[in-house]
């Protein structure tokens, strides 16, 4: 009985102690089991790398550093020293965001496999989780958010040609729409040029007849009015000429931004206007402004044909003007007042 006694409080006892000793080995293991390595965070479009040195009184010391996929494709990064300490399974880390010995705290919990670190999440509060690993598993991941962000670059970088495309049709169709108001500008003021040459024709032809009767009267005091009507029609001779030279150059202007625009227009067709060279993929610009360039366009090419004939009319009146004044002028020329005789005609006679 005694013996029986003895074996079962023994057995207790050494239960006992096999409890106390596990307890206490447990407890050691988990006072002296160091933080000291690399982990990292991953979630959604962030990424972040802890690495800390653990010193033998519990504090530590390390960096972490952070990478973040941008809405835009674009990846940022940072650096920033931590700091802290470790009581058991507990963990105190100050991220030290200026060079002042201050910083932003944060508490959490040392697991099997890392770290758990309580952050905000706005009004409320959440874990991220740090599992222990290698800077090598941090830089895959940046990796993968590198080419997660691929296709929004690549998507950005086509929108923003889109708009560099449409700006571009914009410009165009502002030129064409400048060009047509010009052009109906010109074909308001064309048609007169007909009826001034045929003034000028007629003004001229009266002065020629009132020099040559004054001139035909032999009286000195007659013939020098004839003189001053002859160097009248010199000045005339001078303003017609000025009208000759503004008719040449709206002409050759409006060739000039024509050849320009039918370049310009060209290089649009085949992906604004008419979509014949178009292929799958191919960037072109929005529809809103191809169409209104389509627009701009056929009002361009309604407005031409009589543009060109406008200024060819004009162009024909000039010429058949200036036939009637070169016979004109050379009679003029001839009428011998004493100026003339004494000078010489103060202008010379040209055939435009």
């Amino acid at each position: 009985m005694k013996d029986q006694h003895r074996e079962r409080h023994g057995g207790r006892l050494s239960t006992w102690l096999t409890v106390i000793v596990g307890s206490t080995l447990l407890l050691v293991g988990c006072g002296d089991r160091s933080v000291s390595g690399s982990y990292v965070s991953h979630a959604g479009n962030q990424a972040d790398l802890l690495q800390i040195t653990e010193t033998p009184d519990h504090h530590f010391t390390g960096t972490i550093r952070h990478t973040g996929l941008n809405n835009d494709g674009t990846l940022s990064s940072s650096s920033t020293n931590v700091s802290g300490s470790v009581d058991r399974n507990s963990i105190t880390l100050t991220v030290l965001a200026t060079p002042l010995p201050i910083g932003q705290n944060f508490s959490g919990s040392v697991t099997g496999d890392g770290i758990d670190l309580t952050v905000a999440n706005g009004a409320q509060t959440g874990v991220e989780h740090f599992t222990k690993g290698q800077p090598s598993d941090f830089d895959a991941v940046v990796v993968q958010l590198n080419q997660a962000g691929q296709p929004i670059i690549a998507a950005r970088q086509r929108g923003q040609r889109v708009d560099q495309l449409n700006r571009q049709v914009k410009a165009l169709t502002d030129s064409i729409n400048s060009f047509v108001a010009s052009a109906h500008g010109h074909l308001g003021r064309l048609p007169r040029a007909q009826i001034y040459y045929e003034h000028a024709v007629t003004v001229e032809q009266a002065k020629l007849d009132r020099a040559q009767r004054l001139e035909a009267t032999g009286n000195g005091v007659a013939q020098g009015q004839a003189g001053v009507i002859v160097g009248q029609m010199g000045v005339d001779k001078s303003q017609i000429s000025i009208v000759d030279d503004n008719l040449d150059r709206a002409q050759n202007e409006e060739t000039s931004v024509e050849n320009v625009l039918n370049a310009r227009i060209a290089q649009w067709r085949g992906t604004c206007l008419d979509g014949s060279t178009v292929k799958v993929g191919d960037v072109i610009p929005d529809m809103g402004p191809c169409k209104t360039l389509s627009l701009a366009v056929a009002a361009y090419n309604a407005v031409l044909p009589p543009l060109h004939t406008a200024f060819a009319s004009a162009v024909q009146a000039r010429s058949h003007g200036h036939a009637q004044l070169a016979t004109i002028w050379q009679a003029a020329d001839r009428v011998h007042c004493s100026p003339c005789r004494s000078q010489g005609s103060p202008w010379k006679v040209s055939s435009t």
